[in-house]
């Protein structure tokens, strides 16, 4: 007798969940992490792909059906933010018919976003700092934001001095710029939501219900650079370290902000700078693992399964890595 979507739902969910608590399931997991692949399977050009929804839905479910995974991939949500990034002019990507040819992956643009210099004022207060400096930096129509004075400046009756930059053109079409993205970004959610429970209902669950970023490579990645977080490393150590305590209970509440669902309970961490190519082992004791083994741990804490991908060579940090509870990783 056939089983039927509901039994095949707890079955997958349940042959990886195995995996995970080291317990033998009944055959291998099937639960690539897919991106382009289903375009090129479904015979669908990457620009089409990232610019229609239902396209990339066709497409990944084709993938999915046909070769029967154990879990749907993140797959929508990986390539289908462009819409509302093209709204702001989006600087941190490039991507098919942005920046880049039709016809190849997209790529992220490393810069510098922040100097050295201006680890106090994140320090100080990392949402105004992003809100007045970063988003003007890596978004060409927010770049008016810079005109907005900290909201902390505006108690009492101050805050109708503070509301006056508001009034301005420049902010105001940054500010509808906004709205635009926000709109997008609202489509996208609501067709991602329904594919996800289109495939569920199909029997596949969710391959992650969120993901997060290892601290370092928060500050690495999206504000230092690698060239800059490198030379912090040396130079700026306690800085550094501050700002990589200063992130963590921010991906820690970000990771458990998800509902959980069951049978889709994994936390995604991709791991860029940790790797032995690029620090020593006494670096990565010092300034990666402390703050990622604590996030960790905080999203076992919060009945989560943290999936970390070390995207590099990690050996020499095997026997560190592995200081996990048993069977929760």
């Amino acid at each position: 007798m056939a089983e039927t979507p509901e039994e095949l739902y707890q079955e997958r969910s349940r042959r990886i969940e195995d995996a995970v608590a080291l317990k033998v399931p009944d055959r291998v997991p099937f639960a690539p992490v897919v991106h382009y692949f289903a375009a090129t399977y479904s015979g669908i050009g990457f620009q089409e792909i990232m610019y229609d929804y239902d396209k990339l839905g066709m497409a990944i479910r084709s993938m999915v059906l046909d070769f029967q995974m154990d879990v749907c991939p993140d797959t929508f949500r990986v390539l289908s933010w462009v819409p509302p990034l093209e709204a702001l002019d989006y600087k941190l990507l490039k991507w098919p018919g942005h920046g880049l040819s039709p016809d190849v992956t997209f790529q992220f643009v490393e810069g510098e976003y922040m100097s050295a210099a201006e680890y106090d004022d994140f320090l100080l207060d990392p949402s105004d700092f992003l809100m007045r400096t970063y988003l003007p930096r890596i978004c060409g129509t927010l770049e008016p934001l810079t005109m907005l004075r900290p909201l902390m400046f505006g108690w009492y009756t101050r805050l109708v001095s503070n509301l006056a930059s508001f009034g301005r053109p420049e902010v105001i079409t940054a500010l509808e710029s906004l709205i635009k993205a926000g709109k997008e970004a609202q489509a996208m959610i609501a067709k991602g939501s329904a594919f996800s429970k289109e495939m569920a209902a199909l029997g596949f669950p969710r391959q992650f219900s969120s993901s997060v970023a290892a601290p370092f490579d928060y500050v690495g990645d999206y504000l230092r650079g690698t060239r800059g977080i490198m030379i912090d490393m040396y130079r700026n150590p306690d800085k550094l370290l501050e700002a990589c305590d200063k992130i963590l209970p921010w991906m820690i509440r970000q990771a458990a902000s998800i509902p959980k669902t069951e049978g889709i309970n994994r936390v995604f961490i991709p791991l860029h700078k940790g790797l032995d190519g690029f620090m020593s082992l006494d670096q990565f004791k010092t300034f990666f693992w402390p703050t990622l083994k604590k996030l960790m741990l905080a999203i076992i804490d919060a009945g989560l399964t943290p999936n970390p991908l070390f995207e590099g060579d990690c050996t020499s940090r095997l026997e560190i890595i592995g200081d996990m509870p048993r069977g929760k990783a």
